[in-house]
Parts: structure tokens; sequence; C-alpha cells
């Protein structure tokens, strides 16, 4: 057992009570209004409880571009899981189960003549798969201009660093602890990001 931070943010509403009693929150694919919900707010490892692994700097950062930018005061919540847990889909941490999810994404992509496939969509289809018994996935979606100075012995090749890794838990089995308030942070108006 590794049992590893994870952080959820969401928008503060003056509600603790109810966010300690209730929380963590659901991100599902439709909107209150029954809209699939698009770009930043699409859930893009499908439906469940979104949380960044380890790292709380990710969550302010995700509470800054989201929440700040609509003018919204967000919470940071805090919970633990198992890292080492195998019914979690590891993505970053399992080579094999990587390997895996691109050979899925590469079958799909041939099979219906497509040249970009969505990451939901290929989970979405393992997810149909009789041995895909997992409670969570974890990912790192990485953007290609991040870069580090940390080299190894042959140019152009670099040590990935690794931020803003992301689980969506598709139940709370995994979740560990009782779900916390971590930290608030309030909106002020020309405040920079």
């Amino acid at each position: 057992m590794k049992f590893v931070d994870i952080y959820q943010t969401i928008e503060d509403r003056n509600n603790d009570k109810e966010v300690l009693e209730h929380g963590p929150y659901f991100c599902s694919k439709k909107d209150s209004n029954g809209n699939l919900k698009q770009g930043i707010k699409e859930p893009w490892l499908g439906e469940g409880y979104y949380f960044w692994d380890s790292s709380i700097e990710d969550a302010k950062w995700w509470g800054d571009t989201v929440y700040f930018s609509n003018k919204k005061d967000y919470i940071i919540c805090h919970t633990t899981y198992d890292q080492h847990s195998p019914l979690l889909y590891d993505l970053i941490g399992d080579i094999r189960q990587n390997n895996e999810f691109i050979s899925m994404a590469e079958f799909l992509k041939k099979e219906k003549n497509l040249e970009k496939i969505t990451v939901a969509r290929v989970l979405d289809s393992i997810k149909k798969l009789p041995e895909f018994t997992y409670k969570a996935i974890r990912a790192y979606p990485y953007p290609t201009n991040k870069k580090t100075n940390v080299v190894f012995q042959k140019n152009g090749i670099i040590l990935l660093q690794m931020s803003r890794v992301q689980l969506c838990f598709f139940d709370k089995t995994l979740l560990t602890n009782p779900y916390t308030i971590k930290e608030k942070a309030t909106y002020i108006e020309n405040q920079t990001i």
C-alpha cells in the first residue's frame, strides 16, 4: 500500500458543511440542462470524481484557471488513495497498461478510419471489456511544449517532469481518508494569475 494525497478543486458556494457531508463531487458528461459538456468542462477521462495527484499546486492552478477566470471563489479539498491498488488503471506507473491503452487507441482509429481519437472514447471502449474491473484511472495530459533542463548524455533526450497528473475515480472505492477542506481562495477583481 502507498497512500498518496489527492486534491479536488470545487467552486466555493459558502456551503462548507454541505461540502464535508457530500463531497467529493462527481463530474458527469452532461451539464444540469442535459447538454454534453464541451471544452475544459468535458470530463476527459470519462465520468467520475476528479482529483489532482500529490500536488496542491496543481489544484490551485485549476482553481485560478477555471474559477478565477469566471470570477468565482474556490475550495481545495483533500483525501488520499492507495496508489498501489490493483484496482487502479495507471497509465503513468504501469507501462503494460499504458501500452494496452495505446494499442486500443490505434485499433479504434483504424477500425473507425480516424486520424485522432480522444482519451475518453478509448476509455469508454476499454471499460466495456469484461476484464476491465478497475475503479479509477491515473493519467498525465502531457503538454507538447513541456521541457526540463535535466538531460541525458545524448542531445535531445530530457527527463520528463510530470505535473498536473489527474485521477478519475469511477466510484469512491479507492478513497482512503475523510474528505476535508484544505484551502479556500477568494476571487479579487483585477488580480493577476
